[in-house]
This record gives C-alpha cells, structure tokens and sequence, in this order.
C-alpha cells in the first residue's frame, strides 16, 4: 500500500485526486494523512523510498476562499521534459498546470515540480469554466477560452499521461505495481433530435422546395427524388440498421432522446407518436441504450429537466439513468449536481461542440466533483471525444480529413485503454449533404 502525506486542507479535493488517479486509474491501494509538517505530497513506497510532488495550487490557495477566483487561473503551463513515462515518443513531456518544471533524484527518492494533484483537480473538475466569463451564442464555454486549447493540448489526454508518468516513477523506485491494464474500447452514441426528417407527405415536399427554391441545388433535389422521396422508410430512420450493423461488431448503441416540452422547442417530437414509441421499444429489445438528451430550456432550469426526464422515464421500456445535454449546453458544476440529484448514473457532454479532443483531459469515464459543495457526487462523466457537426460543420474537414483526425485520436485512446466516445446523428446519414461523409463512421464499424 501507498502511503501519501499531504499538507493539511482541502481534504476533500485531494481525497477526491487521489481517488482518480491512484484507485480508478493506476489500481492501486493507498491511504492518505494530512501532516501539518508536510509542504507537499510525499508518496511513500513499502521500501521506504518516496515520490514526492509539489503542492502550488492548493498551498497558496485559502481554505475560506472556497468560491473560484479568476485570480487563481494559471497563466500559461509548465511543460517538463521526461526521459521516460510518456507516449508517444514525440510526447515525452509533461504539461503541468501549475507547479514548475523540475524533476529530480532526492537522497530516498525522486521530487517532480510539478503539481499533478492540482493539475488534474483543474482538468477534471471544469473550474476554469466557472471562472471564465466567456460564453458563446449558446451560453456555452468555448474551446477557445480554455488553457488546453490555447496552449495547444486539447489533442492529449493529460491526466491519463499523468497517470502514466507516476506509474514509471513508482517503478524507478521499486514499487511493483498490480496488473491492472484497461482495453480500449468504442462508445458509440447517437443524439435523437429528429428522429424522422418526414412526418407527413408535406415535409416531402418542403424537403424539394429547400433545394429548389432556397437554395437552388438541382442537383440536391435530384438526389433526394432518386434516393428518398417515393420509398417507404423515412431518411432519419436508420436506427434498425445501425443497431444491426453494430450488434455483429458486438457494439452498443447509446440513444439519447428529448423528453416532452413545448413545440416551439428547436427541435420537437412527441413521445406520444406510435413510431418513437414503437423505436424506443425495438430499442430496448434489441439490448441497445435508452438515454435522456435534455432540451436546451432545460439546461437552465431545473423544472424542466425533471418534466422532460419523466416523461422519458414513462414511456421508456427500460430505466433511463445515462445521457447527454442538448447542444452540449453544460455550467460546472450545476449540471452535474441536477444530473445526480435525478439519479442519473453517467452524463457525456463534455466535449466541445466546436473542437475535437479532451476536454477534461482524460480519454475514458471518471466519479465527477462538485466543487462548490466539494463532494465528490454519485455520477460519471464519459467525456466526448468527437462528433458528426464538430468535424463537418465547425470545422470544415473534408471526409477524409476527418477521418485522418479520428483515427489519430483512436490511436491516442488505445495507447491509454480509454474510451472513444464517438456522436454521430442519426440526422447525418441519409441526408444530401452527408452523403460522402458514410466512410468516416463506416471505418468505426470494425474498431
């Protein structure tokens, strides 16, 4: 067992660290004590060597000043050439959030600058975002006001490789560490805010006046004739074929569906309708995931999540307790407290809509915090890695570059046996404008 020393306060957070870092991901026994003599975190071994790691956040911070200050954001980051620890090669550094680049050999141990536990504390709990006034049209965090995007390390999932780094360290100094390996696996996961493009013959038409008239696409409308418009399925109606296609993969899919709320929503169906009601059921008896996708009111307002979510609950043949936010709207750590007071199990909005990668700095699920109430709550968090509108519309990839992107993300994810949380709509399928992007999601078929 590891025996940690830890200069006392904040006990919940550094409990809520190491909890992260040396149980969920490391897989290691350890037990903490708080010793007023301590300036930092020492890591004893059983042989009585030590890893010591320096304490630059929470030892400057006041324990009374609970509420986060933008004064406390780091200004940039420290990044600490390692000869060993990282992956890939052209990796080998550590980016520290707070702490200073240094690593050295002590009398009975090893010492690293660097403050992993504040680092980590930062990535996971989103406390930037609370302390950021910058939002977007949406009421949304952008990827561009946080550190890891503007220093350039939203592509790495630095917690993970802070895990990495201790696991070499505690090696160098004898400490035999447990086999405890996690297999990379695919999360695919599907937002269902139209799950049909055609509700009536009208839509039909409307669909041929749109690439006619609004946007003067022979071409489009053409296609659309040839493809959609006489035959019986709707366009949207994919959801039997990938459910097949990802069952001989030994896949899951995860449906995420808006409860009941008023029409004039952004985007609005009835649970009532016979065909959701009759998918929700071949859903669930096909062994695939019901999941809730509050609307965007309901981000904001508590009322109305629990009125959409009950109505799901319901309706739905099979518990609701997973799910993703609308439009990726999230407030740390608001959102995750409505989410556990409503008994949800795991949440996966946090991934920008506008940007790829690691948002929280970690590439497979983790226990999420509240860091206003500073406990650690009964709710997961599986991080979005990437979505359909992130790669084509937000950025603007090609197919191909697209594709390019996610497998380098992939490889990333499976160096660390994490999870790659994947959202591709069941709107972007059969839909003009999709119609070259079926390679991307086809590639991931097999993964």
């Amino acid at each position: 067992m590891l025996t940690i020393s830890a200069p006392p306060g904040f006990e919940a957070e550094k409990t809520y660290v190491c909890t992260v870092l040396l149980s969920e991901l490391l897989g290691v026994p350890w037990q903490l004590q708080f010793s007023p003599e301590t300036k930092h975190y020492c890591i004893r071994l059983p042989n009585g060597r030590a890893l010591t790691l320096a304490d630059e956040f929470w030892g400057r911070l006041p324990e009374d000043e609970l509420t986060p200050s933008p004064k406390w954001l780091p200004a940039g980051v420290s990044v600490l050439p390692t000869s060993f620890g990282q992956r890939p090669p052209e990796n080998n550094n550590i980016i520290g959030v707070y702490g200073q680049p240094i690593f050295a050999t002590t009398p009975n141990g090893l010492y690293c600058g660097l403050d992993l536990f504040a680092s980590t504390f930062f990535m996971l709990t989103r406390w930037e975002e609370a302390v950021s006034p910058v939002r977007d049209a949406y009421g949304r965090f952008p990827a561009s006001a946080s550190l890891a995007y503007r220093e350039g390390f939203l592509h790495r999932p630095v917690v993970n490789e802070y895990v990495h780094f201790l696991a070499q360290c505690l090696a160098r100094l004898g400490y035999s560490l447990p086999e405890y390996r996690r297999h990379a696996r695919l999360h695919l996961s599907c937002d269902v805010d139209h799950p049909r493009l055609w509700w009536s013959w009208a839509d039909r038409w409307r669909t041929l006046a749109g690439s006619l008239w609004r946007r003067r696409n022979l071409g489009e409308a053409s296609w659309w004739i040839r493809r959609h418009f006489f035959r019986g399925r709707d366009p949207f109606d994919v959801f039997d074929e990938w459910m097949e296609r990802a069952e001989r993969q030994n896949l899951t899919w995860h449906f995420n569906f808006l409860g009941e709320r008023p029409k004039s929503a952004d985007a609005y169906y009835s649970l009532q309708h016979p065909f959701v009601q009759r998918l929700l059921t071949r859903i669930a008896e096909r062994g695939h995931v019901i999941g809730f996708h509050p609307s965007r009111q309901a981000h904001a307002d508590a009322r109305a999540f629990k009125r959409e979510l009950d109505s799901l609950r319901r309706i739905s043949p099979l518990p609701v307790t997973t799910g993703r936010q609308h439009y990726l709207c999230f407030s740390a750590p608001d959102t995750w407290q409505r989410w556990a007071d409503a008994g949800m199990h795991w949440d996966s909005t946090l991934g920008y809509p506008e940007a790829e990668g690691f948002r929280c700095g970690i590439c497979c699920d983790f226990p999420v915090f509240n860091f206003c109430t500073r406990q650690m709550l009964p709710l997961r968090e599986k991080p979005l890695i990437a979505m359909d509108v992130t790669l084509a519309h937000y950025q603007g990839y090609t197919p191909e570059q697209a594709l390019e992107r996610l497998n380098t993300l992939w490889k990333t994810v499976q160096q660390y046996g994490g999870e790659f949380v994947l959202l591709w709509h069941n709107s972007s399928w059969n839909d003009y404008f999709w119609k070259d992007w079926h390679p991307v999601l086809d590639a991931y078929w097999g993964c």
